[in-house]
């Protein structure tokens, strides 16, 4: 069997070690990237060891039948490492390479190759997929498997787009080089991506004012110090089968009160809820969901995506100290002055328009999963063909109960998967580690299935 998996990061990694030790001698695994950048996606491609997993490293096995093994990688090198650590986010993209490689070597008979192109179709063929790639070549698979990950965000003001002092990729490695230390510094959005652009902004040492603007202002919450394992926590399985949100909300709410009361932490309750959260999410109607979407949303992200201790000690500072401005509030306008930005603002519930003169703006609103022309040409032909069914709420993609592809008629398409944090437009919860391992598994066990 031949294998093409459109994609490098977490989701593409882990479905590759997978396959490697599930399929027969003579198959090949064809891993596809644009930016020649294996093992590192968006999340771990970071250039800067600041940048902190926000997961402690006992959690964060690439194999969910070896709880250990990304911590006993560590050890390799540091035997006092403890699994509490929060280490960096650089440091995993490191053990996401290696762990392949010896994937690789220790599964002889099954040859992993790695292309960089950038694929630009997909179309079938009796008895696979074809790939066509943008420098004109093509190549076919008897399996392809779409590992596509977040997509880049969007413009938080159309006024934005093309100036020359808005960054568009916070990630980009040259973003803030230029910056001068005291120079103003405009971030729009106030979540985790805020925080990993804070950090660099002050390891470089950069001093001037920083404004955070968000809708709401809400700030991510942080891990205890030293977070072991989940206390155990026995959840009202009535939250997740109740079908109004309204109704989901109040027990949820219940729930945490109940737990306060028994001297329970709040992130054991909300680690306790992980496992129930797709069928949360599935119990829900199509107005149960946009209503989550439009009221919810960013309160269930401050709580459930939580930031190492180590980074909300800097946010924590640089409140204090008044470098760093939270607001809540939208943007309504953008100005190119005299070697500056001026940001218009609006704060929530107020009449009046505010203002912030910025060197850059950054767009820290985090990445989109709303698939179009411009966020990803691949799946967006792939829709154009009706060989992709979108989520209704600009989630993602909609699969089959074995992860392949729906297309226009509902029905999964044989020999094209996707595995992914797009699948949360089913499951919710299928952005982290933790869950993604889990599909990689059953993704590759339903693979190699007669």
């Amino acid at each position: 069997m031949h294998v093409a998996v459109v994609g490098s990061g977490f989701s593409g990694v882990a479905v590759a070690w997978q396959l490697l030790g599930r399929l027969p001698a003579g198959s090949s695994i064809t891993m596809i990237n644009g930016s020649g950048r294996f093992a590192r996606g968006l999340a771990y491609g970071t250039h800067s060891a600041d940048h902190l997993l926000n997961v402690p490293a006992a959690r964060m096995s690439l194999d969910p039948a070896q709880p250990g093994h990304f911590v006993d990688w560590l050890r390799r090198e540091d035997d006092a490492v403890d699994g509490h650590e929060f280490v960096s986010r650089q440091r995993y993209g490191d053990y996401l390479q290696s762990a392949l490689e010896q994937r690789a070597a220790a599964c002889a008979g099954v040859a992993l190759r790695q292309r960089v192109a950038l694929v630009d179709n997909c179309q079938p063929f009796p008895g696979g997929w074809q790939l066509s790639f943008a420098d004109g070549t093509a190549a076919k698979f008897d399996a392809v498997i779409l590992a596509i990950g977040h997509l880049a965000p969007r413009p938080p003001h159309p006024a934005l787009a093309g100036l020359a002092d808005y960054v568009a990729d916070p990630w980009a490695a040259a973003a803030l080089e230029e910056l001068a230390p005291d120079a103003p510094v405009a971030l729009i959005g106030s979540g985790l991506t805020m925080l990993d652009v804070l950090i660099t902004l002050r390891a470089r040492g950069h001093r001037g004012p920083v404004l955070a603007l968000s809708r709401r202002g809400l700030l991510p919450q942080g891990h205890r110090r030293n977070e072991g394992p989940p206390k155990p926590w026995a959840i009202d399985p009535a939250i997740a089968s109740s079908q109004p949100l309204r109704r989901q909300l109040r027990l949820f709410r219940a729930e945490l009160a109940r737990a306060h009361a028994a001297g329970v932490d709040w992130r054991d309750v909300w680690a306790a809820f992980r496992a129930e959260t797709p069928k949360a999410w599935q119990a829900l109607d199509a107005r149960g969901r946009g209503q989550f979407l439009r009221h919810l949303l960013p309160y269930w992200d401050v709580h459930r995506h939580r930031a190492a201790p180590q980074a909300r000690a800097v946010l924590e500072g640089d409140l204090a100290s008044g470098r760093l401005r939270q607001a809540a509030g939208r943007v309504v306008s953008v100005q190119a002055l005299d070697k500056r930005l001026q940001l218009g603002w609006r704060g929530r519930g107020k009449a009046g328009v505010e203002t912030f003169d910025a060197s850059c703006i950054v767009n820290c609103s985090g990445p989109s999963s709303a698939i179009d022309a411009g966020s990803s040409p691949l799946l967006w032909r792939l829709q154009q063909a009706g060989r992709l069914t979108p989520c209704a709420h600009g989630l993602g993609l909609l699969v089959d109960e074995g992860y392949r592809i729906r297309a226009a008629s509902g029905e999964g398409q044989s020999g094209l998967h996707y595995i992914g944090p797009h699948l949360r437009a089913q499951l919710w919860e299928a952005t982290a580690v933790p869950e993604l391992r889990e599909h990689a598994a059953a993704l590759a066990a339903q693979l190699i299935k007669p």
